[in-house]
């Protein structure tokens, strides 16, 4: 199997804007101009913490979930499984905006990559959703987070030491290897809100040997599609979206929109190494805070 890079340059580089449009369309009027700016201000903390969080989910592997999670959980002290139903819910939006970024605007990714790994990811998300949820203790759950990071970055490190090339060969290209790695990954994104594209962008880099950018378009996508398919399940099935959660979504939904398709765009232009380096800083940081919560 050849992973292809997929690169459009036609007139459908408008197809985000469009996006953009319905969104702040909805987003207005949807509530009524005056209601929708009370919101804001109240939930300005939400807002302000997308906006860093949208630029991550789009231009790097670790999702918008990354940066939601630990400051909801950690710093806002919200339940983990308010931030997670949150984390999945807005990358509904920034990271589909991201991801028709990628597709429309001439950014490389690995489509097949992107079937593939769907295969897994959505029973996976919805199994974890499902069955597994309620299993999991409170500190337990942010600690996986932070395991999960923390693997990432080690995944990171051992791309930027590594002087062994290993040339693509059938044994390397089972593709088998996707879905599965897919699947638990959508498993711990039903769990704490990102997860899949983690767990693919670290298959790509480490196993495939493919390219750090595409290998990050291509895990944004995937994470895009897995979180619209889990917030449809989480808000029509479960129904676990709650009035807070809710204003929560609709403070930072004008935030992400634009944040995530930035990143995507930032981050395809700059250097490997200043995109790794400002990964791993953000690693060190939320591992650091989790590690002084479970010593005190």
């Amino acid at each position: 199997m050849q992973l292809k890079n997929i690169q459009n340059t036609s007139q459908t580089k408008y197809i985000p804007f469009c996006f953009f449009i319905l969104v702040y369309g909805f987003w207005f009027y949807g509530q009524g101009p005056t209601e929708a700016l009370i919101n804001l201000s109240e939930q300005f903390h939400i807002a302000l913490t997308m906006v860093f969080g949208s630029f991550v989910a789009g231009g790097t592997a670790l999702g918008g979930g990354a940066i939601a999670f630990p400051v909801m959980t950690k710093i806002l002290l919200i339940e983990p499984e308010t931030a997670k139903i949150f984390s999945l819910a807005i990358q509904s939006f920034g990271m589909t905006a991201a991801a028709l970024t990628i597709i429309y605007g001439g950014i490389r990714y690995y489509k097949n990559v992107v079937l593939l790994a769907l295969i897994g990811a959505i029973p996976g998300i919805i199994i974890s959703l499902s069955f597994i949820v309620e299993l999991i203790p409170r500190l337990a759950v942010k600690s996986l987070f932070s395991l999960l990071i923390f693997c990432f970055a080690i995944t990171l490190l051992k791309l930027h030491f590594s002087k062994k090339i290993i040339k693509n060969t059938d044994y390397w290209l089972k593709v088998y290897w996707i879905p599965l790695v897919g699947f638990i990954g959508g498993i711990t994104s039903g769990l704490i809100g990102s997860g899949a594209d983690i767990a693919i962008f670290a298959l790509l880099v480490l196993f495939y040997k493919k390219d750090l950018k595409a290998s990050t378009a291509t895990s944004v996508i995937i994470m895009a599609v897995t979180s619209i398919i889990a917030s449809f399940y989480n808000f029509y099935y479960l129904e676990t979206f709650t009035a807070k959660i809710n204003a929560y979504v609709l403070a930072a939904v004008p935030v992400v929109v634009i944040g995530a398709p930035l990143g995507a765009y930032v981050c395809s232009k700059v250097q490997p190494n200043i995109l790794m380096t400002f990964l791993l800083l953000l690693i060190a940081l939320e591992v650091v805070v989790t590690l002084f919560e479970i010593l005190n």
